[in-house]
This record gives C-alpha cells, sequence and structure tokens, in this order.
C-alpha cells in the first residue's frame, strides 16, 4: 500500500510538471475568435475596448489577406481591411493603426476608423519579410527592420526623418516593444546562420545596448513588455513549438504561460490595463486569437521567489 501510494503521488507530481511545461495555460482564457482562417498578431486599442488582428486565408486557391476589429470582452468580427495588415499596432492616442503592408513589402499605417492605406517612409527604405512596425510610448517614433542591410530603423513622425541605429552582420534585429520611458527599443536579435535569438534593449540613439538574459537557449521573439514596465513575456521554443513564457523586465529565470503541444502560442499583446494577455494559438488546428486574465501581482511574487 506504501509503494502503491508513493507511486500515486510520483506520477501525479510528473503529471503536474509535465503539464505546467507542456500543456497548460497558466490562467483562465477566452477564445475571441473561431473560423476557419488563420488570425495572428492582435493589438489593443488604448481604451482596452477593441482587439484588431490580421487574419489569412486560401480560397480556391487564391491567398485572401486583411484584418479585423472585435470587442476584447467578446463579440462579433468586423472586417477592418481586405488587404494585407500583417503585425498591426494601434497608435497610443487610438488615432492610426501602423503594419506590414505589401505582404511584408512596405510598412504602411491606417486610420483607425478606416481609409486608404498611408505610405509615410522614403521610397529608398527596402522592408523584406516585413519590417515589425512598433510605435514608441508617446507614439512619437516607430521602430522597424530595414530589409536591405538588416538593420534597427526608427521614424520620428513630426520630422518624418529616419535614421539606422543598429547594425551588426550576420544578426538580424526583430523590434518586439518599447521601454517604458521611451529610452530604448526592445528586440530579439537573432543570428541568421543558427536562428537562435537573444534579447537585448537597444537605446534610441543606438549608442547603448544590454543584453536581457533568460533561461531558454531557443528561440525568443515577440517580446511584450507590461503597461508597467516589469514584466516581459516572449515566445520560446518548446520542442517544436512556440510557447509563451514570462519573466521579469530586467531578465532572470521565467515561468510558463501559454505552452501547449499541438500548435504555436505567440503573438503576445497586454490590455492597456495590464491586466490581460491577448495572443495568437494554433492549439484547435487554425490559428485563433485568446485573451489571458493574468494575476499580475501573484506572477510578480512567483517570478520573485523563483529568482532568489
Amino acid at each position: 500500500m506504501r509503494m502503491k501510494n508513493s507511486f500515486s503521488r510520483m506520477a501525479v507530481t510528473l503529471f503536474l510538471v509535465t503539464g505546467s511545461l507542456y500543456s497548460q495555460d497558466k490562467y483562465p482564457i477566452t477564445r475571441l475568435t473561431s473560423d476557419s482562417t488563420r488570425e495572428g498578431f492582435p493589438s489593443w486599442s488604448p481604451d482596452g475596448k477593441t482587439i484588431v488582428y490580421s487574419f489569412f486565408n486560401i480560397v480556391e486557391g487564391t491567398p485572401v489577406h486583411g484584418s479585423f476589429k472585435i470587442p476584447s470582452n467578446e463579440g462579433t468580427p468586423v472586417q477592418f481591411t481586405d488587404f494585407p495588415t500583417e503585425h498591426p499596432q494601434w497608435s497610443p492616442d487610438g488615432r492610426f493603426i501602423v503594419f506590414d503592408a505589401d505582404t511584408g513589402a512596405s510598412i504602411q499605417m491606417i486610420e483607425a476608423e478606416g481609409g486608404s492605406p498611408i505610405r509615410f517612409l522614403p521610397d529608398s527604405i527596402g522592408i523584406h519579410n516585413g519590417g515589425l512596425p512598433c510605435w514608441s510610448p508617446t507614439g512619437s517614433h516607430i521602430a522597424f527592420k530595414e530589409g536591405s542591410t538588416s538593420s534597427l530603423w526608427v521614424y520620428e513622425v513630426k520630422t518624418r526623418r529616419v535614421a539606422k541605429i543598429f547594425h551588426e552582420e550576420g544578426m538580424l534585429p526583430l523590434p518586439g516593444c518599447w521601454s517604458r520611458d521611451g529610452n530604448s527599443i526592445l528586440v530579439a536579435l537573432m543570428d541568421r546562420t543558427s536562428r537562435v535569438s537573444t534579447m537585448w534593449s537597444i537605446s534610441l540613439d543606438g549608442r547603448a545596448r544590454k543584453q536581457i538574459t533568460g533561461h531558454h537557449d531557443g528561440f525568443y521573439r515577440y517580446l511584450a513588455l507590461s503597461p508597467d514596465g516589469t514584466l516581459l513575456v516572449y515566445a520560446a521554443l518548446e520542442g517544436r513549438r512556440l510557447g509563451l513564457w514570462i519573466m521579469p523586465a530586467e531578465g532572470g529565470k521565467s515561468l510558463p504561460l501559454a505552452v501547449t503541444p499541438q500548435d504555436h502560442n505567440e503573438c503576445p499583446a497586454w490590455s492597456p490595463d495590464g491586466k490581460r494577455l491577448a495572443f495568437a494559438s494554433g492549439r484547435t488546428g487554425h490559428g485563433d486569437i485568446y485573451v489571458m486574465e493574468v494575476d499580475v501581482e501573484k506572477v510578480k511574487a512567483e517570478l520573485k521567489s523563483l529568482n532568489q
């Protein structure tokens, strides 16, 4: 009987460990979308009421791209664009949405209420495979990846000036978000040969950079800093699937948020109040948008204990 009880306890322990690493959402989730298109890259409106996201489908052999808006507390999606609108990001003042256009060949923006796309970068700036544009906290700058030289650039909205702030041979900077003071950009720096990424903070003027160390040796990308600037969510490979993890913003050990064996969990985006996290997941067989209710104070306490 004692051996049986010990075995049962061991089985439960193994189940909990395996579940926490490979098949568990740390907090309750709500599935916002459930159709046959592949959906991803959610972005919150500044008031937290709406999420804009990209979609992709193939209809009778023809690729179909665009974006939808959906209430963040569930509701009916409303189509926003009928052209490629990848990696959309809502401006902090709520007026514009910047995105990768032309299937990753340019960066454009559109008024949040709709209209015609606006080209704003000089023609001399080459974009290839997407530029991953992201707004600074005040909306004064847009960071992006330039494709011709695989460099990190910054566009100043008021003056329309562009500047290359970072380049390293053999490396690909993937901008994820800005620091809350707007003085630096958080990027996943990918080695083009090994395809392994590390996380870095690069100053707005490009003169300083600092590595953000984590406990994964795998692939980092999709960096999302919490509104209070204390927590960083990222995607890393667990086996062959991307899972979402959370860590202290300054670096350290991480906790799993959404790690499933069926498919990727990626593209995290914090709600403006810092209480919810939108993300994309293919766990049902096709990509959908989900929202997780995050117990931020509990996460902070767990991370503090984990990193002591």
